[in-house]
Formats: structure tokens, C-alpha cells, sequence
């Protein structure tokens, strides 16, 4: 049995995908099965995939989902065996010893649940960002979740590695939710602590068929935040005023968001929906009060 499943679900990236499976197979950490979910590509996805001819990799192809990536990455969690799961997204890349860092400190430290690390955003002229934690260096164990709750931290979930018992303990991805990785990462914050290694040790790549350039997406996306503090409100895992606390924090936060790329309507709607926690935030009406002006504007 391999010490680590890594997972990549993957659709129509034949010209993407041979980069990011040879970012795995170069590793210097060896101990792996490699499951990929083919998500119904109509392009030469699986020839790419099986040129390759190392056997710890195992392609799978499931009927089109439409992108579903919850029901996509459950699937690929009935295939894994390994006592850790990895994900990587067919379009990125991992350095080479990313996996070694995370299973070297996550085998020594039996009360983590989990590692990710900080990465690097590029596309086909060069390097846009080189850290999303400011460039922060070294390492941190311990909880995240207030950060969490208070919408000041993201994961990059193509940098996960996860102890697989703790997948156990959560559960199937929800998948009444398209993506679903902030849920579970929400839910594996709560209940375990985290390792954070605070080195880019992933490219995330950025094109023109990438889902987070999507603004409906990344508007889908915000409504599950909300989701899934509600789930943690009705597994009394946070209480009533932690929920509400965090229900204004990211509310606020996607406000400014959304006003920042000109969604007055939506960024409004979230801006009032803090206002009606903490009605005193003056920074927020003063927001709100822009948006609807530059909505009549539009008129």
C-alpha cells in the first residue's frame, strides 16, 4: 500500500495535464499511487495520461459532471489507499519536494491533521504572485480556524495533503456543493490542527479556462461560505455569536471584493447583510452608500 493517494480531477486539459503529472512523478518523495478522474474530456486527455507508463498511476474516466468537483474528488476518495491524500489540479504544478516536507512533518507529528503551503501564481508571461501570505517564511502549527471564521485566511486546496483518518471523521464532501474544498477544509480546521509550510512549494497556474476567473463562480463560492457556517452553526461546532461575527466579517469582506471588480449590485447586497449584524460599522454604510450611487449611474 502507498503511503500517499494523490488525486487530480481533471477536463479537456490534454495540453496542460502531462506538465502537472510530471511535476508528481518528479518528487523525491516516491511513495505514492497517483489517481486521476477524467471528468467526461472529449479531447486526448487519457492517451496524455496513459504515455506516461508508471503503474502507481490509475486513470479513471467518470461520466461528464459538469465540473462537479465534490462529486468528482468523492469518487476518487473510494480509490484511495494510501494512509495520506494529496490533491493537485491538472493544470498546476508542484515543486519537487513539496510532498517530502509535508509527509516528513506530518508522519512525525501524529496530532496534525493536515498541511498546506503558500504558492505561486502564473501564467504564460511570467510570475504574477510570488506568495499569497506576504512572503512569510518558515512554518506554523496549531489552529487556523479563527482565521478561518474571520475570512483572513485562504487554502489552496492543490496544496492539501491530508491524513486520510480525518477524511474519515468528516465525511463525503457535500455535494450539494459544486467545489465543496472550503467546506471541508472549514469542518477539518475546526477539528484538527494544521501545519502551515509558508513556502510558494506550488505553482497554480492562471488561463483563460481557469474556473476562478469565472466571477459567477467565485459568486457561487461566497454563497457556500455562508453554507457552510451554517452547517457548523447546526453541528454546534461554532455558536450563535461566533456565526454571526463571521457571517459579517466575510460579508464585508466580499463587499469590498465585489466593489473592487464593479459589482455594485451584488457587493451591496453583501455589505447590507453585515450592516444588519453590526449596524455601527461606518465603513461599511459609507460602502454601501457608493454601491447604490454607482448602480443609478448605470441606469
Amino acid at each position: 500500500m502507498s503511503a500517499v493517494s494523490i488525486v487530480t480531477c481533471t477536463y479537456n486539459r490534454a495540453h496542460l495535464i502531462g506538465e502537472t503529472i510530471q511535476s508528481v512523478l518528479q518528487q523525491t518523495f516516491q511513495d505514492f499511487e497517483y489517481i486521476i478522474v477524467d471528468d467526461g474530456s472529449v479531447d486526448n486527455t487519457k492517451e496524455i495520461v496513459e504515455s506516461f507508463h508508471d503503474d502507481r498511476i490509475h486513470y479513471f474516466y467518470h461520466e461528464r459532471t459538469g465540473g462537479h468537483l465534490s462529486k468528482l474528488r468523492n469518487y476518487a476518495h473510494t480509490k484511495c489507499k494510501g494512509d495520506f491524500v494529496a490533491y493537485i489540479d491538472s493544470d498546476d504544478l508542484w515543486l519537487e519536494d513539496k510532498l517530502q516536507k509535508q509527509i516528513s512533518f506530518l508522519n512525525q507529528n501524529s496530532n496534525v491533521g493536515f498541511s498546506f503551503t503558500d504558492i505561486e501564481v502564473f501564467n504564460k508571461e511570467g510570475i504574477i504572485k510570488k506568495s499569497i501570505y506576504n512572503n512569510k517564511k518558515g512554518e506554523f502549527i496549531g489552529s487556523v480556524f479563527q482565521k478561518m471564521l474571520q475570512n483572513k485566511l485562504v487554502i489552496c486546496h492543490t496544496t492539501l495533503v491530508i491524513h486520510k483518518n480525518c477524511l474519515e471523521k468528516t465525511g463525503p464532501m457535500d455535494e450539494s456543493m459544486h467545489s465543496g474544498d472550503h467546506d471541508l477544509v472549514f469542518l477539518l480546521s475546526r477539528l484538527y490542527q494544521a501545519h502551515i509550510i509558508f513556502d510558494s512549494l506550488v505553482r497554480v497556474r492562471k488561463h483563460d479556462q481557469n474556473s476562478t476567473s469565472d466571477l459567477n463562480l467565485n459568486l457561487r463560492l461566497l454563497k457556500e461560505h455562508h453554507y457552510s457556517l451554517e452547517k457548523l452553526l447546526q453541528k454546534k461546532l461554532i455558536s450563535n455569536f461566533e456565526y454571526k461575527n463571521a457571517i459579517a466579517d466575510s460579508s464585508y469582506s466580499f463587499g469590498v471584493q465585489l466593489q473592487h471588480v464593479n459589482e455594485y449590485a451584488p457587493a451591496a447586497s453583501y455589505f447590507l447583510i453585515g450592516l444588519r449584524i453590526r449596524p455601527w460599522n461606518l465603513k461599511g454604510w459609507s460602502r454601501w452608500s457608493i454601491c447604490l450611487a454607482k448602480q443609478k449611474l448605470s441606469l
